[in-house]
């Protein structure tokens, strides 16, 4: 009987031992174990209902509005006319009047040509070894150094025939040089003509008046005919 209480005792004895080391192991444990953060999800399931929260991303800032292109520059076009003010009264300038027709052998805005014969034209005659009386000499004058061999005029309405033969000390070509000075300030220009062996010749033309040049080499110079046609 007292082995039993014995026993008894020893083992209750034993059941405290190991539970108050129990108590103190579990006191010793949750004074070292980190305190959790309130909210914290550690050391306690998930719930099946609660999904992660995805990271909160910052929303990118409106990007600034672009600047306003500047205005292309007005093109330039051309000078426009200037436009008279309504104010000032414009000018009108009177057209310039046409200068009349001057007739055959003129050029425009020049002077009129002089005339080459005029009326009362002379008596027809001749003469020889002279100048005639009634010879336009004023347009076919004698070449220097001459001998009038004949002279001559004849005149019908209002044209008029003139004619000289003479020779001198002049060369050829000397002669035609004198006779195509004096001619041009009359306004006859000359161009070559027909001639024979031996001779030269030009032809003088101012609208319907003519003059014929023939010259001929003799010795000691030349002998040359003049022959014209004119219109009073």
């Amino acid at each position: 009987m007292r082995r039993r209480l014995l026993t008894g005792i020893a083992a209750a004895a034993a059941a405290i031992v190991a539970v108050t080391g129990a108590l103190v192991l579990q006191h010793s444990d949750s004074r070292t174990a980190p305190a959790a953060a309130p909210g914290s999800t550690a050391g306690r399931p998930l719930s099946a209902t609660t999904s992660p929260q995805p990271p909160a991303t910052s929303r990118p800032s409106a990007a600034p509005a672009p600047a306003p292109a500047p205005a292309p520059a007005p093109k330039q076009g051309p000078p426009s006319a200037t436009v008279p003010s309504p104010r000032e009264p414009t000018e009108v300038r009177e057209a310039d009047p046409v200068a009349p027709d001057q007739g055959p052998g003129t050029l425009p805005g020049s002077k009129p040509l002089a005339t080459l014969v005029t009326m009362p034209l002379p008596d027809t005659s001749s003469a020889v070894g002279s100048i005639v009386a009634g010879f336009p000499t004023r347009v076919i004058p004698e070449a220097p150094h001459s001998s009038v061999a004949t002279s001559s005029v004849a005149a019908e309405g209002s044209r008029l025939q003139a004619a000289l033969t003479a020779q001198t000390t002049l060369s050829v070509v000397e002669v035609m040089d004198f006779y195509r000075t004096a001619l041009a300030g009359f306004g006859l220009f000359d161009t070559p003509a027909p001639a024979l062996d031996g001779s030269s010749a030009l032809a003088f033309t101012r609208g319907d008046n003519t003059v014929t040049l023939t010259a001929t080499t003799i010795d000691g110079g030349c002998r040359y005919v003049v022959f014209g046609s004119f219109s009073a």
